[in-house]
């Protein structure tokens, strides 16, 4: 009698078991029968292997792992993520002599001091949605890269940027503590022995990560360690609630660390020894401003354009992101050869950032479907779309009959590109990984989801 066949254990037919295979046994190999013929399943499989049609492949679960420096390596490596440092590569290099003025103020210099009193520990950037706290901050961020390196001195310096358009990684401290993590392995390797407790294969959990965290930083000794935070107000609050109080803690907050973060006003969360700056109130952010619209916005040097300039660094009341928007609208409409509508226009755009990109999205009424159904796929997506996923989702709804035609070797990716920042209006942008295969499409600021949505 023949036996009969059952469908192969899989790797993920057990909840918890996505992407895990099973040791298997030698009895379990000798096991396997064959079948007189094919009933969908193939062969029974109970032991460590992938099961196809015609092929069985043995899968060894991880790597040669007999040494300790075998098993670290494994470990450190299940740290890491493709999404690592993907948002700092995405946001705009500050424009040329901006963001300088921030390294003379009397916080700043206060808080980069190694032998500063500890209540200099803590420095909170602060500002409205659109200011340009993350271009400060990456501005920050190469400085002491820069300052690190050259100085030969003894500090490690860690960043994170969260980013709510991202992948889940990028938006909850359990990337942070990932990445962070991995970083300071990474800088310092002797510091790999806080992995020997732990098993091949385990799963970091925000626990898990903040108590090997902790040991590492014990494990520095006199070295410096400098923190770079950035948009704490696009993780949940709940989260970043926890991670200040973690950070603050005596297990990790000492003489030698300094931590830098940045978010908007709201929510409000209060640390005893940090020290506030508000973007938008410094003199020196102002002037960048100033600067900037001397820079582009190209509508000549006359007296009036010298008032306009003046109107829009008052109307911008500090948020950097109107202003670039903004530069776009009237350098559009003086190349028209427009300028005495200049200073209208400027008195009827709406002051603040959500209702400027309501102004955006709706005087413009060209091609509404396709802004529609760009942004419905870009909102809705169950993960980042890339430039080719979005170009062919907007297509295949908007021209259909047009599929056939667009064979991928006659598309580039700049023709793409360049579709969807017509049928986006320019509210989309193609971001930078790591991995320069995958480049996701993200609305350009977080300020125009809500807006969409509404």
């Amino acid at each position: 009698m023949e036996p009969t066949a059952k469908r192969p254990r899989l790797a993920g037919d057990t909840p918890g078991e996505a992407g895990q295979l099973t040791e298997a046994s030698q009895s379990n190999r000798n096991s396997i029968q064959p079948l007189n013929h094919f009933e969908g399943c193939g062969l029974q499989n109970t032991g460590s292997f992938t099961a196809g049609r015609d092929v069985i492949i043995q899968v060894d679960k991880w790597p040669n792992t007999n040494t300790e420096a075998d098993k670290r390596q494994v470990l450190f490596d299940s740290l890491q993520f493709d999404e690592m440092g993907a948002r700092e590569l995405n946001i705009k290099k500050a424009h040329a002599q901006t963001c300088i003025w921030f390294l003379n103020t009397s916080e700043y210099i206060n808080w980069t001091q190694k032998n500063a009193p500890h209540n200099n520990s803590f420095l909170w950037i602060k500002g409205k949605p659109g200011a340009g706290k993350s271009t400060l901050m990456k501005f920050l961020l190469g400085r002491l890269r820069s300052k690190v390196k050259n100085t030969k001195r003894k500090e490690v310096l860690l960043s994170f940027f969260f980013n709510a358009r991202g992948h889940d990684r990028e938006k909850t401290t359990t990337g942070l503590y990932r990445s962070l993590l991995a970083q300071l392995l990474k800088a310092r390797p002797d510091l790999r022995y806080v992995l020997d407790d732990l098993q091949i294969g385990h799963r970091w959990t925000t626990e898990s990560l903040k108590s090997v965290f902790g040991e590492a930083v014990q494990g520095l000794g006199d070295d410096s360690l400098i923190f770079l935070i950035d948009a704490l107000d696009e993780c949940e609050e709940a989260q970043i609630r926890d991670m200040v109080s973690f950070l603050s803690g005596p297990e990790i907050i000492q003489n030698r660390v300094r931590i830098c973060l940045a978010s908007r006003h709201y929510p409000h969360i209060t640390v005893r020894t940090a020290v506030d700056i508000i973007l938008e109130s410094q003199g020196g952010h102002d002037e960048d401003i100033e600067s900037y619209l001397n820079s582009v916005l190209m509508i000549g040097d006359s007296p009036l354009a010298e008032q306009i300039r003046h109107d829009l660094r008052v109307k911008a009341s500090g948020v950097f992101m109107w202003v670039v928007l903004v530069v776009g609208i009237l350098n559009k409409e003086y190349d028209a050869g427009r300028p005495h509508t200049l200073r209208e226009r400027i008195q009827q755009l709406p002051k603040d950032l959500h209702d400027l990109f309501r102004d955006i999205l709706t005087r413009d009424n060209n091609n509404m479907n396709g802004l529609l159904l760009c942004m419905q796929w870009i909102l809705f997506a169950q993960q980042p779309l890339t430039p080719k996923q979005l170009y062919f989702a907007i297509l295949s709804g908007m021209e259909p009959d047009k599929l056939e035609d667009c064979h991928l070797g006659h598309i580039s990716e700049d023709d793409m590109k360049r579709y969807i920042l017509d049928n986006s209006k320019g509210l989309a942008e193609s971001t930078r990984s790591k991995k320069n295969s995958y480049r996701p499409i993200h609305p350009l600021h977080p300020r125009i989801c809500p807006r969409l949505l509404s």
